[in-house]
């Protein structure tokens, strides 16, 4: 009798030292699809590196103008369908890792937010505007002078002003039609900023307090945020708010511990930061396109966030 109970006992040991299974489930940017090759390349890197699956989220996939569904749907309707396949995927794996690249980036943090109880261990968010953007890169202005009511009214002979495409992005027809939009955050125009419905409410500038709660509660689970970006970056403005730093009225860089977001703790930020959860991998020399396949972010900055999930 004893010996069966002594065995019955590091029969339970051994179960225990089981090593937990881990996912990866990555989400492509803007203007994107899941199977581009540099996220093929990132998938098949970190895979023969490390063994762990790469799931690459095939939604929402290109640009392609509504009714469609594409990278330019907007973020309302694009969290919950993804997060739906997302909690599909995540209930194969004790914990898994997020990987967000660019507006992917804000996805993966609004579908943490947003999912009670998640077992996302950590979040990589890779030259991701986590404060916003605060200005229009080029590309973006021709996609906004693509959408049907700006070309309606190029072709009544109105003139577009570039003020006028400044606060473009916070009209409601443009909110309902145009993913980026939904993340502008222009520091001059704060106030029009905090009447568009998704952006405010994911940093907890708006809202009840039990959604507040919640969101901050759920970001705050997360054991580890890895934030991946450069000051070479042409896409995402300012380059800080990869770092979930920002940019003033006046055009002063803002640190990240300087920002509202931090020093109010609104979802969670310092409350990571105090725990020494946050990582800053910083990487010059790099165009926006260039992170998610770059030798250099692969091996400095992701695989070591990797590296620990696996060794906890």
């Amino acid at each position: 009798m004893v010996i069966y109970l002594i065995l019955i006992a590091l029969l339970g040991s051994a179960a225990g030292l089981e090593a937990e299974k881990v996912g990866i489930v990555h989400m492509h940017g803007f203007w994107q699809a899941y199977d581009e090759q540099h996220h093929l390349d990132f998938k098949n890197f970190v895979e023969e590196k490390t063994g762990v699956k790469v799931h690459l989220i095939d939604a929402f996939n290109d640009l392609a103008m509504p009714p469609a569904e594409s990278s330019i749907t907007p973020l309302n309707v694009q969290v919950p369908a993804i997060l739906k396949m997302v909690k599909n995927i995540a209930a194969q794996y004790d914990k898994i890792i997020a990987v967000g690249f660019s507006q992917g980036g804000v996805i993966w943090r609004a579908m943490i937010e947003s999912w009670d109880n998640h077992n996302v261990d950590t979040f990589i968010s890779i030259a991701a505007p986590q404060s916003g953007q605060a200005g229009i890169p080029p590309k973006y202005l021709a996609s906004l002078g693509n959408l049907p009511f700006v070309k309606m009214a190029q072709s009544q002979g109105k003139t577009i002003s570039e003020a006028d495409m400044k606060l473009l992005p916070y009209d409601p027809r443009v909110q309902q039609v145009f993913a980026p939009s939904n993340y502008y955050r222009n520091p001059v125009t704060y106030q029009l900023y905090l009447t568009t419905d998704f952006f405010p409410k994911l940093n907890n500038e708006v809202g009840n307090k039990k959604e507040k709660r919640k969101q901050k509660n759920n970001f705050e689970r997360l054991r580890k945020l890895v934030l991946i970006g450069g000051p070479d970056e042409e896409t995402i403005v300012p380059w800080q708010s990869e770092m979930f730093g920002f940019i003033s009225a006046d055009q002063n860089i803002i640190p990240m511990k300087k920002t509202k977001f931090y020093k109010k703790n609104l979802f969670g930020l310092k409350t990571l930061d105090k725990k020494n959860a946050i990582t800053k991998c910083i990487k010059g020399g790099l165009k926006h396109n260039d992170f998610p396949n770059s030798s250099e972010v692969l091996n400095d900055c992701v695989l070591p966030a990797i590296q620990d999930v696996l060794s906890g």
